[in-house]
């Protein structure tokens, strides 16, 4: 903090000779203004703003004790010092009764005045501490404060509106509507929580709302009467609000969505929070930069969701149609999009399933495809992102089993591939099945990898795995036994192959299946 001085007396060189004769950097004063009047010292006192002011008392047009009347309405914290050539008594009472903290008789004795202001230096120093440690104490509170009514841990109505008034400034707040404002992807949630941002967001905020900080979240509380209108208005303003501090960070290249709920008692606070947060889930049907408001009328009304595979879904996906199958998703995606409020995890079971139904028909029987989709979709927070993933699983699965189709093996790899169907089972290597075609063991697994694409032992792990996987979900035989009947002796081994294959354990798979 830079310690500021002003100096104010109609004789020049006093005023001058305070202001350039003493060192006031070595005394810890920053800077140091002077003036010859009160007039004109008062017209620069907001925008210099000084901790501490030596002021003559007998001055022309204002004198000292009007001067100090009018500093002490404007900043009563300010330490000013009178200067006098007379030893008046009278007006030193009355200097002490209107906030002057010294009285200094001319001619100044400059090592006393030194001493003097040295010590209000410090004084003014240690209230500025004190200032700021209240400050973080205040501060410190209304975080906790605000965690405690959001998640109604306070729910006096008393209690809650003193502490709205008091600490948060908001007079008879009996009714409120909340608005939760939400970052729509997290990199807009790195860039946009910031003081600059939230001072951007509060330029907005009207009288009778509260701007908090919740969660990396800005709640906005606004004030309101049990009156329809009224919540419509106050509904409105808010969304107001939002729309102009998302036309705001959007020139960011970011974005950001509203929830706004309706009218609630101040005693549940709470439950405005959660209806907020409930509007806010809205954004998975729309989009970003979307704002959901409850309605007086209809708050907890939701559309069914079909959570079924369209019919036709089996006969597009059986016909390996990719014009079909995409058909079918967008006439789905529709359906979903006129859905008052739809689950996340209910449109992924849903996909997955119908992605477990496409990749059996193509062929692609490895089960890391579906383990694969799991985790992209475990990123994804819209709709739209979900229906855009399921159409490139369309396809690109056609694309596979069509190339698939068309791929042309030589009668000796052809001959390899039923063998492996009809002895998987059994203890088989390169050289058993290189026998079986009439062929050497390093001309096989040459002839296998160029026209299969995998080495030989992968393949056969990929087959054994994929069955193993299908008896694991249509059988209750144990694993032991499962791992024995698809080739795999050593059970360990097959565990260890199993798991990096599909990223999980057939034990933990087999626990999945009886949930």
């Amino acid at each position: 903090m830079r310690i500021r001085l002003m100096i104010v007396d109609d004789d020049v060189q006093i005023r001058e000779g305070i202001q350039c004769g003493i060192d006031w950097e070595s005394i810890d004063v920053q800077e140091v203004r002077s003036y010859a009047d009160g007039v004109m010292a008062l017209e620069d006192f907001d925008k210099f703003r000084p901790h501490i002011i030596l002021a003559d008392i007998r001055m022309p047009g204002m004198d000292g004790l009007e001067f100090l009347k009018h500093v002490q309405e404007r900043d009563s914290s300010v330490k000013v010092v009178l200067i006098s050539a007379y030893s008046d008594f009278e007006y030193c009472q009355k200097a002490i009764r209107y906030g002057a903290v010294g009285y200094e008789l001319k001619p100044l004795k400059v090592g006393k005045l030194i001493q003097n202001i040295q010590e209000l230096v410090k004084t003014v120093r240690e209230e500025e501490e004190g200032k700021e440690a209240y400050a973080r104490y205040v501060e410190s509170y209304k975080e906790k404060v605000t965690e405690e009514l959001l998640e109604g841990k306070i729910t006096d109505r008393n209690v809650l509106l003193g502490i709205l008034e008091r600490y948060f400034g908001m007079e008879n707040a009996g009714y409120l509507v909340c608005m939760v404002l939400d970052w729509d992807q997290a990199k807009d949630l790195e860039i946009g929580l910031s003081v600059e941002t939230e001072k951007l967001l509060s330029r907005y905020v009207e009288q009778g709302m509260r701007l908090f900080c919740f969660h990396g979240q800005y709640i906005v509380l606004a004030s309101t009467a049990n009156s329809t209108l009224f919540i419509l208005e106050i509904q409105n303003r808010l969304k107001g609000i939002w729309r102009s501090f998302l036309s705001e960070v959007q020139k960011q290249g970011i974005s950001i969505s509203a929830g706004i709920s309706g009218m609630v008692p101040v005693a549940e606070i709470r439950r405005g929070y959660e209806q907020a947060l409930e509007m806010l889930r809205f954004r998975f049907c729309h989009g970003p930069a979307f704002a959901g408001i409850v309605c007086v009328d209809d708050f907890g009304k939701k559309g069914s969701f079909a959570s079924e595979l369209p019919p036709d879904w089996k006969a597009a996906v059986k016909a390996m149609d990719s014009s079909a199958m995409i058909k079918v998703v967008e006439e789905k995606a529709e359906e979903l999009k006129k859905c008052r409020l739809l689950d996340p995890m209910e449109v992924r079971r849903l996909m997955v399933q119908a992605l477990e139904e496409l990749y059996t028909v193509a062929g692609i029987r490895n089960s890391v495809w579906v383990m694969e989709a799991q985790t992209a979709m475990e990123g994804y927070r819209y709709l739209d992102e979900y229906i855009e993933y399921w159409l490139e699983q369309c396809r690109g699965a056609a694309e596979y089993y069509h190339a698939q189709r068309s791929r042309k093996y030589s009668a000796n790899v052809r001959r390899a591939l039923d063998y492996i169907d009809q002895h998987y089972t059994e203890d088989i290597g390169v050289e058993q099945v290189a026998g079986a075609i009439g062929k050497t063991p390093n001309y096989f697994s040459s002839i296998f990898k160029q026209e299969v694409g995998i080495a030989f032992r992968e393949y056969l792990n990929r087959y054994r795995i994929d069955r193993a996987r299908e008896m694991i979900d249509q059988s209750d035989l144990l694993i032991y036994e499962i791992a024995e009947k698809v080739g795999y002796k050593d059970y360990t081994y097959f565990s260890q192959v199993f798991k990096k294959l599909t990223g999980k354990s057939p034990t933990s798979l087999r626990g999945r299946k009886d949930e």
